[in-house]
């Protein structure tokens, strides 16, 4: 039997949330019946699995101990194969880091060990507790280098999340084009997602299926049938603005999958998440990549 205090990055969580959390081998299952046969109690009661938890609450687990301790065998930080990150900005709250081309910003099916957010949760693994792990605000394609922000403690990553979600954080990138822009565009448009393909379309009309976007595109510079241009995003779609650029006549260069040609030494889509801006702070790191391919284009 253990006893486990609700800290304040456990608060106000469900009950049978907190327990997924810090026993993450379990199954919704065996939670759900550890509570209804009060295997688990808080502050010696039984609750139910959507009680909120107070701070100071203590959540007793009538368990063996080498049961939980088994349950929580894998909430340890992962070490990955790669634990390089470049750093762009870190204070108690958060961290922002460049991540580059070919790596996940989380993990999925075909990839858990090696992503960006593994790397970030190794470097801060002194921050993970039995239910809190550092994690992302945004998140960016594979193939789509640039800034990500972490929150640190369970406060700052709910605070942030929050602002995204109100539109107060701004995200600004930089893309290499085919076509010559002149003047800015911009698109207000719906998209939906083709899940056999992994692939949006942008549609005539709303359905129920379809999201809005809203993207502006900005000229930087142009050279031999080409353009640099920067890209403000409104909303956060998938494919936002990989599919807005195309639609628009301007495809980002090495993007195949909407249209964008493929050139020598081009492996990706020449797409940049350079900026972001958080109330009155700017955060911004350029791309080499892009950066080198734009001063060889010119000459």
């Amino acid at each position: 039997m253990k006893k486990f205090k609700i800290d304040s990055s456990a608060a106000e969580q469900r009950l049978d949330r907190y327990l997924a959390k810090l026993l993450p081998k379990a199954k919704s299952g065996e939670i759900q019946r550890w509570i209804r046969t009060k295997k688990v109690k808080v502050n010696g009661v039984k609750c139910q699995p959507n009680y909120r938890l107070l701070l100071d609450d203590q959540v007793w687990l009538f368990l063996p101990d080498m049961v939980i301790d088994d349950y929580q065998s894998s909430r340890t930080a992962l070490s990955p194969d790669d634990d390089y990150l470049k750093i762009v900005y870190e204070d108690d709250d958060i961290l922002i880091v460049n991540k580059p081309v070919g790596l996940l910003t989380h993990p999925d099916k075909t990839e858990y060990k090696n992503t960006l957010a593994t790397r970030v949760q190794h470097y801060l693994k002194a921050a993970i507790t039995p239910t809190f792990r550092p994690a992302s605000v945004n998140r960016l394609d594979k193939n789509t280098s640039g800034l990500v922000l972490f929150g640190k403690r369970y406060e700052s990553l709910k605070r942030y999340n929050a602002k995204m979600r109100a539109g107060q954080i701004k995200k600004i990138y930089s893309a290499i084009c085919s076509g010559e822009l002149s003047q800015s565009l911009s698109l207000k448009a719906h998209i939906v997602k083709q899940a056999a393909t992994n692939k949006v379309f942008i549609v005539d009309r709303p359905t129920d299926e379809s999201k809005q976007i809203y993207t502006e595109v900005a000229p930087l510079d142009t050279a031999n049938g080409y353009s640099k241009v920067k890209v403000f995003l409104h909303t956060g779609r998938t494919h936002q603005i990989r599919v807005s650029l195309a639609h628009l006549g301007y495809p980002i260069v090495g993007d195949v999958k909407y249209g964008g040609i493929k050139l020598k030494g081009i492996t990706t889509q020449l797409l940049h998440a350079e900026t972001l801006i958080i109330d009155d702070r700017q955060f911004s790191d350029k791309s080499q990549v892009l950066e080198t391919f734009w001063l060889r284009l010119k000459g």
